[in-house]
């Protein structure tokens, strides 16, 4: 009747509003503004072009690959075969990881290859948590103004493209040996913004935001508390043979070279091979003056900004020395900044990229699928067993080859612990010592840089320069065969 007919136009009226000029109502809880609202014009339906061209080829794909996905047992065609539709949106279709990740979790929790409780186990991870909140904690050096502090005095001032890169990559891979790559990335991915910014509009963000994920990624290689992965590796090999354990210095001859070879391919390939790369040398600036007022006061006071460097500096400290601590001690961090002025909820709020956390979350439940499916294993048991006959560089080069092809697409904690049985038993079977096996999976597993979706940092820079799935290929691949080169022969030499 009249009543409901009512009730129904109140509630059309809710539809559609539009934010009007006065005061901010606060959320119970602080969550956030808004503001009072009145209706509006509903929005034009939005038209795009069907990209039939990208729909074509990938179906021709799909059907290419069909007959291998049939002869497969059910649930590893299954996966397989999601894992292919991912790609293909992602590579093809220009998709958005985290929609395309989405609509294939949802098919392999539909199909019965994992649970609904396995597919949301990645929400619970401390990884997509220790994600959101050193973004929320990095949000704190940028509020009081402690970036354009840390780009004057650790990345100076360039006079090239080359210098830029450089001075960029080598602080990123010494801070990443040391401390968690994740967190690192998120404190200097604004800092390296703002400060290509401040250069000249020559040396474009996208020069700079992949050269820093993977720079993270290759400094995490030089120390065993540089990665979650080196620890993953540490405990697989203490279980395997407790009188020989990884140290912490184990792994950092290898790391060096793979470092050092990773650092060299992207100062000289970046200019070609990611986008924007055709730039002018940069404007030459005027040196900067000693004076207080060389640097802008900061906003908030210079005690808030010394304070907030502290408290970040704390929490990095305190995550080197125990990696089981970073998320406890990081939500303490972020709770004193906001309580002492340092920055607001608001701005923590604003930090958080939640399609890049929702991406991180469902390549876990990804990665689950190729583990119960029994995919990962037998590509590898199949693969390194047709290689061993060749020899025992030949078999070190296959690890390294399968590894950097699963850990495309499943985290590469989830490669050491999915290839480390059977690296062991075909390193056993063909005389390889299972040690330079053992760096050599943890070398590959740390070479996440062909795909978007391959690890975290990649998530972060692409949604943050709006990078493509093949910007990732084209820059990231070539740097995968250079790392292979340079440390599968140095894992053989010196660890054999």
């Amino acid at each position: 009747g009249a009543p409901l007919l009512h009730r129904t136009r109140s509630l059309s009226s809710i539809v559609y509003m539009r934010p009007i000029p006065g005061p901010a109502l606060r959320l119970r809880g602080g969550l956030g503004p808004t503001q009072l609202s009145r209706p509006a014009v509903p929005p034009a339906p939005v038209t795009e072009e069907v990209p039939w061209l990208s729909l074509g080829l990938s179906g021709a794909a799909l059907l290419a690959l069909l007959p291998l996905l049939l002869s497969m047992p059910r649930q590893a065609g299954v996966t397989a075969g999601a894992i292919a539709v991912s790609l293909l949106q992602m590579a093809v279709l220009d998709a958005p990881p985290e929609q395309a990740l989405l609509e294939g979790v949802l098919a392999l929790v539909w199909s019965g290859v994992i649970t609904l409780k396995e597919a949301l186990a990645g929400f619970a991870s401390e990884g997509v948590v220790a994600v959101g909140v050193m973004s929320a904690v990095a949000k704190g050096v940028q509020a009081t103004g402690g970036l354009a502090y840390i780009s004057r005095f650790l990345l100076g001032r360039p006079s090239s493209r080359l210098a830029a890169v450089l001075r960029l990559v080598l602080p990123t891979m010494l801070l990443s040996a040391v401390l968690n790559n994740t967190p690192v990335c998120a404190m200097l991915m604004p800092v390296a913004r703002s400060w290509a910014a401040s250069l000249s509009p020559a040396v474009a963000p996208k020069q700079l935001m992949m050269p820093l994920s993977f720079a993270t990624m290759l400094g995490g290689t030089i120390t065993l508390i540089g990665s979650s992965t080196n620890l993953v590796a540490a405990e697989a090999a203490r279980k395997h043979d407790p009188t020989s354990p990884m140290g912490m210095l184990g792994i950092t001859p290898v790391g060096l070279v793979n470092a050092a070879a990773g650092a060299a391919y992207m100062v000289a390939a970046g200019g070609s091979l990611l986008p924007d790369g055709k730039s002018a040398p940069l404007a030459p600036r005027a040196a900067p003056s000693s004076a207080p007022s060389a640097v802008a006061a900061p906003p908030r006071g210079v005690a808030r900004l010394w304070l907030t460097l502290g408290v970040l500096t704390g929490t990095m400290c305190v995550a080197a020395a125990s990696p089981p601590l970073l998320v406890p001690t990081a939500l303490s961090a972020l709770c004193v900044l906001m309580r002492l002025g340092c920055m607001d909820l608001s701005d923590a709020w604003a930090a958080v990229n939640g399609p890049v956390l929702l991406s991180i979350a469902l390549s876990f439940a990804l990665g689950k699928a190729i583990e119960v499916s029994g995919l990962a294993a037998s590509a590898a048991s199949s693969l390194v067993a047709i290689v061993a006959p060749f020899g025992s560089l030949a078999l070190l080069f296959a690890i390294y080859a399968v590894a950097i092809a699963i850990g495309a697409v499943i985290s590469n904690n989830a490669v050491v612990v999915l290839m480390f049985p059977i690296v062991v038993r075909m390193s056993e079977a063909s005389g390889v010592p299972w040690r330079a096996a053992l760096y050599t999976l943890t070398m590959a597993a740390s070479a996440s840089f062909s795909t978007p979706v391959s690890y975290q940092t990649n998530l972060m820079v692409s949604r943050d320069a709006d990078y493509a799935f093949a910007d990732f290929v084209r820059f990231g691949l070539p740097l995968q065969l250079v790392c292979m080169l340079a440390t599968v022969p140095t894992c053989y030499l010196l660890y054999k």
